[in-house]
């Protein structure tokens, strides 16, 4: 790990300790891998290779367009599970516990940069969008469509923290994988929810990835925010960041044991 030069000041330090993560996090190519170029590629291979030649209409196109970046952005925050648990594993974060950067210093910006890994993925599939498949949305819709999947990935940043912080490397690795997965393909990125069977719908339905993608799939319908949506992902969220500060306040507890 990169030496840190902390000031004496917690919030400094955590304003220090924010500036050096943020790049680091965003020049990780395996994760501009996964959740930028995967997410691109993916949107073009699906409606402009795999149609048989035929051109999907506008509105499919803009779907896809948030299934696309919805998944990017989950892949993104989820990956923060990974630099966590390994930064745990390895005894990073018992070397910062020397340094004035708090804890809780430490939690926000590992909060704060699984955040910012998921605008990338949005922002450029959106262009992709935009550039390749001349997605045809009025200037308020794209706006609101951003605003909407900025806002709603908030609690995966919160998910991805937690997994880091409740498992070892080696088992978040693993998680972190069924996790991506799994509210992936079952919150209706790949495949529509409504092709799914009655049993497996209503769980899909469930997931905070459906409600994260509703946000953006009612947002480029030109429809306000579904209630419900947004209930369910402040629900997520307020459990995730839960988890993340009962295992903060364990490994506080076994740091001054």
């Amino acid at each position: 790990m990169t030496a840190l030069a902390l000031g004496p000041d917690p919030l400094q330090a955590t304003s220090a300790y924010l500036r050096l993560e943020v790049p680091r996090t965003l020049r990780n190519r395996r994760l501009i891998m996964l959740t930028v170029v995967f997410p691109v590629a993916f949107y073009v291979l699906f409606t402009r290779v795999l149609t048989g030649g035929a051109r999907l209409g506008n509105d499919e196109r803009a779907f896809l367009m948030v299934s696309m970046a919805a998944y990017g952005a989950i892949g993104a925050t989820l990956s923060a599970a990974v630099r966590v648990a390994m930064e745990r594993t390895n005894g990073w974060t018992r070397q910062l516990r020397v340094t004035p950067l708090p804890a809780l210093g430490y939690v926000t910006t590992k909060l704060v940069t699984a955040y910012l890994a998921a605008i990338p993925a949005i922002l450029l599939v959106m262009l992709a969008a935009m550039t390749v498949n001349q997605v045809a949305l009025p200037p308020t819709t794209w706006l609101a469509t951003l605003v909407a999947l900025s806002l709603g990935v908030v609690p995966f940043a919160a998910l991805g923290v937690a997994i880091g912080y409740v498992f070892d490397e080696s088992t978040a690795q693993l998680v972190f994988t069924v996790s991506f997965v799994g509210l992936s393909v079952l919150g209706g990125l790949w495949t529509p929810i409504s092709t799914f069977p009655d049993g497996l719908a209503t769980i899909g339905r469930m997931l905070p990835s459906f409600h994260f993608a509703n946000l953006g799939w009612s947002a480029v319908a030109g429809q306000a925010p579904d209630v419900g949506d947004v209930l369910a992902l402040l629900a997520y969220g307020l459990a995730f960041v839960g988890i993340v500060a009962w295992r903060y306040r364990v490994g506080e507890q076994q740091a001054r044991g």
